[in-house]
């Protein structure tokens, strides 16, 4: 199977420096862009990484190292050499991919190399926690951690989100480490200096600056079900970044780089601390994130023209057995506040619930036909991703179409010779969006995703059901779909031979 990515977003391990001849431009991964509060800001110390995962943002003192605010018109060399100890070099391997893989991110093809990576991370604790991205260590058989002073690390993973992309490692026999302590994301403002701390191309302890460029950027398309409201940086990026710290002035981390702009130079994006403190916490007590889950797919509001802009979520659909169904929410429901707080959109609603706990009971401000009326829901648990692959993605973590296939999936992909793409879609006003991929289809293994649009399959446009079924009943050696994910374009190719 070949994967090719023309997005807009790019993520994933770099690879290993025997394969960066030629390939660093092909390689989709996470940025690194690390954000620093304004010169003379607070002199407040931050509290231990560990602590602050239980607590508010920091305000009390670090046992480790101690906040000093450095003045970007002078060298930021002592910076970097304050938090330089923490961060690290995340090295990665795993079996060789079946089935041929190749791989063209950006359009053109080459060979996949052997399945290395290289990412980065920092350390959180004395004892050898540290933080990076999920998808540095997806799927890893062994993990490598090389630290500043050249000591070399194996590392296990004692948890990982892919809704956050974070993962929580214990480097094996390590004593005695400086970490780094967590700041605020919160009061983080644009303009704000940032500084870059990891890998970049494997080439490690590079640092760069910038400032920070905008906050709140959620609906990137970077992940499915993502919960993540991004820090924007203009820091330079490159791939090898992705899991590095992002520092503020004083040197706490206050992001966790994940993603880059594939066309737009300066343009990078990190997790902010506040989102990632509970993720960690979770990953460090139990190994897992347990989040609110209610069950539906939505949307914004949408606006009539020349009326004034309203705020809230309307419920797409209701999925029998959910949490959302058993309270008696509805298809068009526009959902306006949880417990008297005003939701402004349906990720911010998405938003709401992950943060709140299963088994919760939260009261439901909505409107129908007209009328305000008040439920209260009990939440679920939002299931695991495979889970939500094989019930049909959406919304807040289920989703579902309108029964509509375009063939059954399983493990055979192909019916007398002739792919099937397993997928169901929603078709409205000439385009089909895809509400429901099957587990191990074509479409799982092309990394097609709900609300993708299919734009087209092996160059033909893709209008209504009968064009899927036309294009792909072509006798071609390989199966192209194209689609539109966000503002973002993918390609993804898989050989028939």
């Amino acid at each position: 199977m070949r994967h090719v990515h023309q997005g807009n977003f790019r993520r994933g391990r770099l690879r290993s420096p025997r394969a960066l001849i030629g390939y660093f431009t092909l390689i989709s991964v996470g940025a690194a862009a690390l954000a620093f509060g304004y010169p003379g800001a607070s002199e407040a110390r931050a509290e231990t990484p560990l602590e602050s995962l239980k607590s508010a943002p920091a305000t009390t003192p670090d046992a480790g190292l101690q906040p000093t605010t450095y003045d970007p018109r002078q060298s930021l060399a002592p910076l970097v050499k304050q938090v330089g100890p923490a961060v690290i070099s995340v090295r990665t391997s795993q079996a060789a991919p079946r089935g041929g893989l190749r791989m063209f991110p950006f359009g053109q093809g080459m060979d996949t190399p052997a399945p290395e990576g290289v990412g980065s991370g920092f350390v959180i604790s004395a004892d050898g926690l540290a933080v990076t991205n999920h998808h540095v260590i997806k799927n890893a058989e062994r993990i490598e951690v090389k630290l500043s002073d050249g000591r070399v690390f194996k590392a296990s993973v004692l948890g990982s989100d892919p809704y956050t992309d974070l993962a929580l490692l214990k480097l094996e026999g390590a004593r005695g480490l400086t970490p780094v302590p967590f700041g605020s994301s919160h009061d983080l403002q644009v303009g704000d200096w940032v500084l870059a701390l990891g890998s970049p191309m494997g080439l490690e302890q590079s640092a760069t600056m910038g400032i920070i460029s905008a906050k709140g950027r959620g609906s990137l398309g970077l992940y499915q079900n993502s919960y993540i409201d991004f820090i924007q940086t203009d820091a330079a990026i490159s791939p090898g970044n992705s899991g590095g710290p992002l520092f503020n002035l004083k040197g706490e981390v206050i992001g966790i780089n994940t993603a880059i702009h594939a066309y737009g130079r300066g343009i990078g994006f990190a997790v902010p601390v506040d989102q990632a403190k509970n993720v960690v916490g979770q990953l460090r007590s139990s190994g897992k994130v347990v989040r609110g889950w209610l069950g539906i797919s939505g949307r914004d509001v949408e606006p009539a023209v020349g009326s004034p802009a309203q705020l809230g979520a309307v419920v797409g659909q209701v999925h029998r057995g959910t949490p959302a169904a058993t309270a008696g929410l509805e298809a068009e429901d526009r959902i306006t506040a949880i417990d008297g707080v005003a939701i402004e959109s349906f990720a911010d609603l998405r938003g709401r619930i992950a943060e709140r706990r299963p088994d919760e009971t939260l009261a439901f401000t909505v409107i129908r036909d007209g009328r305000s009326k008040t439920l209260r829901v009990k939440l679920g648990e939002l299931p695991d991703e495979r889970t939500l692959a094989g019930l049909g993605r959406g919304g807040d973590g289920l989703g579902g179409g309108d029964g509509r296939g375009f063939g059954s999936g399983g493990q055979d992909l192909f019916d007398n010779g002739k792919p099937r793409l397993g997928v169901e879609v929603n078709s409205d006003g000439g385009r089909l969006e895809i509400s429901r991929v099957a587990p191990d289809s074509l479409a799982s293994r092309l990394n097609l995703q709900p609300g993708d649009v299919v734009e087209s399959i092996n160059g033909e446009p893709i209008r209504a059901t009968e064009d899927v079924a036309r294009a792909l009943s072509r006798d071609r050696h390989h199966v192209e779909v194209t689609v539109r994910r966000g503002s973002a374009t993918h390609t993804a190719v898989m050989d028939r031979r």
